[in-house]
């Protein structure tokens, strides 16, 4: 009996560990605007890694390249629909944000509205003002320099809640197709 009981209790507790220990992406891009490529690793925690390569586009789409000898195709007309799988990504909370433009004369316009829409953004989304900071290099020449870092905050309570709305999301969507196909 109190060997079941112990094994209740650990298997809970490492339950409620997974589902509400706080877990923290760390993001980092780099484009070149020359050099027609973007740059992007992703890591737990800072030092664990998830993913990392470039994004280089082709004839049809873009290509992720994660490995010398892999590439992962994402074609333009197959885009929409990733983007939908996607929308868990909107519960994460961003909690740091440090962007980096080093431009010419020519994009200077419009990347000072991108750091102000950036910053606006970061601060709507309720992150601090002390974990934000962005940068405004000018430099001589038709140069498109953007570097940039954000951590992102989630749990495992928060990724299975958004899962179940999507899935009612989905099945009241087809609900409403099929009383609308019998009528």
């Amino acid at each position: 009996m109190d060997r079941l009981f112990f094994i209740l209790l650990l298997v809970s507790g490492i339950l409620l560990i997974l589902l509400f220990f706080p877990i923290y992406l760390a993001t980092n891009v780099y484009y070149d605007m020359n050099g027609r490529k973007c740059a992007f690793s992703i890591r737990a925690y800072d030092f664990i890694p998830i993913i990392g390569g470039y994004i280089a586009t082709y004839k049809g789409g873009l290509a992720l390249h994660v490995s010398e000898k892999k590439a992962i195709l994402l074609p333009y007309k197959s885009m929409n629909k990733e983007r939908e799988k996607f929308s868990v990504v909107q519960s994460f909370s961003l909690k740091t944000l440090i962007v980096t433009i080093e431009t010419g004369a020519d994009y200077l316009i419009a990347s000072m509205w991108a750091q102000i829409f950036l910053r606006s953004f970061f601060l709507l989304k309720g992150g601090k003002k002390e974990k934000l900071s962005n940068h405004l290099w000018l430099v001589e020449g038709d140069v498109l320099r953007i570097s940039m870092r954000c951590v992102l905050r989630f749990n495992g309570y928060i990724l299975i809640k958004e899962f179940i709305h999507q899935i009612r999301k989905e099945g009241v969507l087809c609900q409403t197709k099929i009383k609308e196909s019998t009528t």
